[in-house]
């Protein structure tokens, strides 16, 4: 019978210290430096580092540069994926932040919204959420709306909280269902009005929620630097 490689051996054994029944570290917490798991496994750092690119494939982990590595914020080993109608950048972004500023306009028409809110000549709403940690942005949410929408729901366009909360939870109370795609942003990053933590390329996930009738209820962007999104999705079976 053949061994499993070294790096695989070693993935295993950092995995049951975050997983097993007698995990020794936390979500959030961070791992022993790479010189003191190479010695404590006895491997070279190549291996080492070989199975923790796996275990952050995995999303079990996450790096951060010059600071090391730390088990993933929400691991559990079974996480739900983006297939549920819930906000996705929250099941996406791999890293956390701490704070999220929020600003909105109110734009002149465009063919192009228009023809997305299924209306003419409607001025139209965009609220910008950046999620920013430590010292730089880690995502951005663009979403557009009609102004109407933010009234109906007795909300506050004024109320930075309120935005906050509707666009990550409230808005998906209204919808019935959603199509989203995920692709490599095209957009260069000097056009944003902030810049991103984190190298590029970006990452976007560009989501429609409509209501029963398929009204349209908003058009969300959400933009992440690649190394800083993983996407989870449940997949089944088509016994038709």
């Amino acid at each position: 019978m053949h061994r499993s490689p070294r790096y695989v051996q070693v993935y295993n054994q950092i995995l049951a210290m975050i997983k097993g029944k007698g995990a020794q570290f936390a979500p959030g917490s961070k791992l022993p430096s790479e010189e003191t798991m190479a010695n404590s496994f006895d491997v070279s750092r190549v291996t080492l580092r070989t199975a923790l690119s796996l275990l952050k494939e995995d999303g079990v982990i996450r790096s951060v540069h010059g600071q090391g590595h730390f088990v993933s914020d929400d691991y559990d080993g079974d996480d739900q994926g983006i297939e549920t109608m819930e906000n996705p950048l929250l099941k996406s972004l791999t890293t956390g932040y701490e704070t999220v500023e929020t600003y909105h306009f109110i734009n002149k028409p465009s063919s192009y919204t228009d023809e997305l809110l299924g209306a003419e000549n409607q001025l139209y709403l965009t609220v910008n959420l950046w999620y920013r940690s430590g010292n730089g942005n880690v995502a951005n949410e663009l979403t557009i709306m009609r102004p109407g929408l933010i009234a109906e729901q007795g909300g506050d366009l004024e109320d930075a909280d309120w935005m906050q909360n509707f666009l990550e939870r409230g808005i998906y109370q209204l919808a019935a269902s959603s199509e989203l795609t995920v692709t490599l942003s095209d957009r260069p990053v000097t056009t944003f009005k902030r810049p991103f933590k984190g190298s590029i390329p970006l990452m976007l996930m560009t989501e429609d929620l409509f209501t029963t009738d398929g009204t349209l209820l908003a058009q969300n962007k959400f933009y992440v630097p690649a190394k800083q999104f993983r996407a989870h999705l449940h997949r089944y079976a088509n016994r038709n």
